[in-house]
């Protein structure tokens, strides 16, 4: 059964509805204060609401605008209950999911209820279902992390972000130096174990905002957002030291970087962000394991080891 908030001014309508709901098996908190119904909402998210249009200090469209907005990754079913005028009852549908006006049969309002959670109980499935789907498309099951394929919507995601917002934005990738020796010596499970433990090991050194994601067959990808030159550099001296501590068995890990950032002179978009930071890396490799590469200004600045 569904919670259920009730905005509405006392009325023998208003008490034989919460009677109705609440025999049905609801969960129905009523309130006749429009900014007291959007506070309790938001501290407990009810499933449905049912808004009178006349309700003291906001109205149920006021209160409805609102929940909408604030909710914009669900279906949240608002019903207002409005006056007879025609004018009335169409702005409420222009915000609300029904409507229906004073005074109104309980039955029939109950009915409009079960139809509401009905639909969204279809749609809370449906997003289920896709984000699962989503988990698997994006998942690499080696690492645990998301793949490529994830890193290249969001860094679209994040790019427009920072232009829209004049925030600066990094790019940093690691290769795990000596992973193909590892393979052919020890195994592939060997190989995926040292991969795991680098993996784990930049999770830890990153913020919750950073996104972490598998690259390639020995690389990782850790986007920074809102991370400016000297950040991606402190950045990348954290994720040199901590992954330093990676090891499987008495092998240690030895990681290479390569390091791109917006806004710089030859970044104008996504692809050239993750191209430059491709650029940094290929170069760090020739200087040697473990070095750390920055690109910037078509020229290559090296971190000492």
């Amino acid at each position: 059964m569904a919670a259920i908030l009730i905005v509405e001014p006392a009325s023998a309508a208003r008490d034989e509805l919460e009677r109705a709901l609440t025999g049905a098996g609801h969960r129905v908190l009523v309130v006749s204060d429009g900014e007291e119904g959007l506070t309790v909402w938001r501290s407990q998210r009810h499933e449905l609401a049912i808004l009178d249009d006349g309700a003291a200090r906001l109205s149920g469209v006021g209160a409805a605008l609102r929940m909408k907005a604030e909710s914009p990754g669900a279906f949240m079913p608002v019903i207002i209950i409005t006056a007879r005028e025609a004018l009335a009852r169409t702005s409420a549908l222009g915000v609300a999911d029904d409507a229906m006006t004073r005074p109104y049969d309980v039955r029939e309002l109950i009915a409009r209820v079960d139809a509401l959670l009905r639909t969204r109980s279809i749609v809370d499935e449906l997003r289920l279902a896709r984000a699962e789907s989503e988990a698997r498309t994006y998942a690499d099951p080696t690492t645990g992390l998301r793949n490529r394929a994830f890193l290249g919507e969001r860094i679209g995601e994040e790019f427009k972000r920072a232009v829209r917002y004049n925030e600066p934005l990094s790019l940093v990738l690691l290769a795990v130096e000596g992973l193909r020796v590892v393979i052919e010596q020890r195994g592939v499970a060997t190989g995926d174990r040292m991969l795991q433990a680098v993996a784990n090991a930049t999770l830890r050194s990153l913020r919750q905002i950073d996104v972490v994601t598998r690259y390639a067959a020995g690389e990782l990808a850790a986007l920074l957002p809102n991370t400016h030159l000297a950040g991606a550099l402190t950045c990348a001296d954290r994720l040199r030291r901590e992954t330093s501590t990676a090891a499987v068995d008495e092998l240690k890990a030895v990681v290479s970087m390569g390091i791109a950032f917006y806004p710089g002179k030859d970044v104008n978009d996504a692809t050239d962000l993750m191209r430059m930071a491709a650029r940094a890396l290929e170069r760090a490799r020739e200087e040697g394991p473990g070095s750390i590469c920055l690109y910037q200004h078509q020229g290559y600045l090296f971190q000492p080891k």
